[in-house]
């Protein structure tokens, strides 16, 4: 199948906002739209999200959140795809999704977190570029952000590399080096919950992109170990990790999840960089995923486009 990547947002497009996870907050919600609103862009509801529905702390049934999806991409008037929050349960909706459907539509798909077992599945079985970005029903704050406009120039084709967010940065590198290859990720509990499935893209000579919350350092372990176990660790080109949230109070005594991931680093020897804005802190770097990539450490980290990523 061939590769698929989105036109190019435009002014005055319209954005549905779905929810193919956990419910989101509507007060949230309704700041990140009134915030893309103010950006020139018409917004549009998922039909779950309007009728409000819930099955426990998920928007929806499987089935009904499945339907959302592939009714977003069908629809010619809708540009862009936001998911409004992740949480859990995207992973229900993937047996249920036509990827036909979704590679013969290409449209901007952006979200992270859970949200992660999509991305996943779009760029294998869709052939998809997809992005992990801020959500409006999660992050309203930082769609008011002046750098949110950078991602908007992404989007738009009007920018050609990543955009970072405005917080100030300690990004550093665990392994020097230089590796080119096509973008993964980026919630390491959900990719390690698809291996061994149909989901699962290959990982030989990818670069990893990383983060989570509410993990203890024991969990990175497990995940990393699992993807060793798996042959997909070692497989990987390079590694960048954003934010790593652990649980504040832990039972037992635990390493720093920083150094469990130098471990790990420094037995693969693979290019690695540490402290990017991605993941459930402040601050949201656009992350193209299924797209070539280059990461170096030459004279200072660094991560830049080798190819588009709309068109």
């Amino acid at each position: 199948m061939d590769k698929v990547k989105p036109p190019k947002l435009k002014e005055g497009d319209e954005i549905r906002i779905i929810a193919p996870a956990s419910a989101p907050d509507m007060a949230n919600l309704s700041k990140g739209i009134t915030r893309l609103k103010k950006l020139g862009f018409k917004v549009s509801l998922g039909r779950n999200i309007k009728r409000l529905v819930q099955v426990h702390q998920l928007a929806a049934t499987a089935e009904e959140r499945s339907n959302e999806i592939l009714n977003a991409f069908r629809d010619d008037n809708v540009k862009a795809i936001f998911c409004a929050r992740g949480g859990y349960g995207s992973i229900h909706t993937l047996p249920l999704l036509n990827f036909d459907v979704i590679h013969d539509h290409p449209k901007i798909f952006m979200g992270y977190s859970d949200i992660t077992a999509l991305h996943l599945a779009f760029n294998k079985l869709a052939n998809l570029v997809t992005f992990h970005g801020p959500m409006p029903g999660s992050d309203p704050e930082e769609i008011g952000k002046p750098y949110f406009k950078t991602i908007i120039d992404v989007l738009e084709g009007k920018m050609k590399n990543f955009a970072t967010g405005d917080r100030e940065l300690l990004v550093k590198y665990i392994n020097p080096g230089t590796a080119e290859g096509i973008s993964i990720g980026t919630n390491i509990s959900v990719a390690s919950s698809l291996i061994g499935t149909k989901y699962m893209p290959e990982t030989t000579g990818k670069i990893f992109f990383a983060e989570d919350t509410g993990i203890t350092a024991g969990d990175i372990d497990r995940y990393f170990f699992t993807m060793k176990l798996a042959n997909h660790l070692e497989s990987f080109s390079a590694f960048a990790f954003g934010d790593l949230k652990t649980i504040s109070e832990q039972s037992e005594p635990m390493p720093f999840v920083e150094d469990v991931i130098e471990d790990y680093m420094e037995e693969l020897k693979k290019p690695s960089l540490y402290g990017l804005p991605f993941g459930h802190g402040e601050g949201q770097m656009l992350i193209p995923l299924n797209s070539r990539i280059k990461l170096s450490t030459t004279t200072e980290p660094n991560l830049e486009f080798l190819e588009e990523v709309v068109e």
